[in-house]
């Protein structure tokens, strides 16, 4: 696949570290259909948004705020970005996402994961569950309702077994489903050896931790015999402005807030310094985030170490302010795409 470059969103609602103001729920969700519009001008080529739950957020609905999207956009791959699969039912998100491949003329995906809440779970009585074990079944159930029409059950989820004939069918002859992780290395060995597409997530850190996940991830693939081609997407938090100064000037207080909110550090652990936010973003750091040169210059170095074919960039992570974020979105698909693009070649 061609090297894809998109952006995604947690719709985080959350009071403005600078103005002390707190976006409205409406008004946030309208601002992510309007950065969808503005990815698609900008000749960007995914939008992801992720599921999570409470009052901090908008989307607890994936694809309900995708097929909005879809009415405003024709050309941008949809995604789920990711959905909790351990505190989901496979039977409606696989007819969620086939409505929704459907409306969107064939363009939907899906990244399922493992990741929720403690608060999460524990109000949907799964706290003290085998968390692995419960994804592994429920992953290995959608994807044998994209496989298989009708479909027959063993009861473990449905209490009671049943044969069930599920339509409408995905418009896409195959659906891309692909594994959410953060790069614990059973989590890329599970998606290699299912031959599904990885789709790892970074918070913050040396990119260069990455690299055991893919070179495992790829490692099982090959094992399985799998396609060796099968993709992986890097998942950052990103931002592009002017200037390097005013890039880190204008997210610094809002990734300092959430960028990591949603990742493997602890709820509370304490704000990055603005020193640590700068190593975060030099050269080594995996945050993507500086002026044009500074970007296409990092997503080149990232994309020639990891060999990933997608890179998604949030690009409002702790509630960075609609138009920053617009203006942001706007640079990265009309100067930094052409120029990875030129570089990549």
């Amino acid at each position: 696949m061609a090297f894809e470059i998109g952006i995604f969103s947690l719709g985080e609602v959350a009071q403005d570290p600078v103005t002390g103001a707190r976006p409205d729920t409406r008004q946030r969700l309208g601002d992510m259909i309007e950065q969808a519009e503005a990815a698609e001008r900008a000749g960007l080529m995914v939008m992801g948004v992720g599921e999570n739950h409470g009052t901090d957020v908008v989307a607890a609905s994936p694809v309900v705020l995708l097929s909005a999207i879809a009415g405003r956009t024709s050309l941008l791959r949809l995604t789920t970005a990711v959905s909790v699969l351990t505190a989901g039912n496979p039977v409606q998100l696989y007819e969620q996402i086939a409505m929704l491949d459907n409306i969107s003329g064939g363009r939907a995906e899906m990244v399922v994961g493992r990741g929720a809440s403690a608060r999460v779970l524990r109000a949907l009585g799964l706290e003290g569950a085998d968390h692995d074990a419960l994804f592994e079944q429920k992953l290995l159930q959608l994807l044998e309702l994209l496989e298989t029409n009708p479909s027959t059950f063993d009861g473990r989820l449905a209490g009671r077994e049943a044969e069930l004939d599920l339509q409408p069918r995905p418009l896409q002859a195959r659906l891309p489903v692909w594994v959410g992780s953060s790069g614990t290395l059973h989590s890329v060995v599970r998606a290699g050896v299912l031959g599904l597409p990885l789709a790892l997530l970074r918070t913050h850190g040396p990119l260069a931790d990455a690299l055991p996940a893919v070179a495992v991830y790829r490692q099982a693939l090959e094992e399985s015999g799998r396609d060796p081609d099968t993709p992986v997407s890097l998942n950052v938090p990103g931002f592009v402005a002017r200037t390097p100064e005013q890039a880190r000037e204008l997210s610094y207080p809002y990734f300092a807030a959430g960028a990591r909110s949603h990742g493997p550090v602890l709820a509370r652990d304490p704000r990055w310094t603005r020193e640590e936010y700068d190593r975060q973003c030099a050269p080594a750091g995996s945050l993507v985030v500086g002026d044009v040169d500074e970007v296409v210059a990092k997503i080149v170095a990232q994309q020639q170490a990891l060999g990933h074919g997608r890179l998604l960039l949030r690009m409002d992570a702790g509630g960075v302010p609609h138009h920053l974020a617009l203006e942001a979105i706007t640079l990265l698909g009309t100067e930094v795409v052409p120029r990875v693009r030129a570089a990549l070649c």
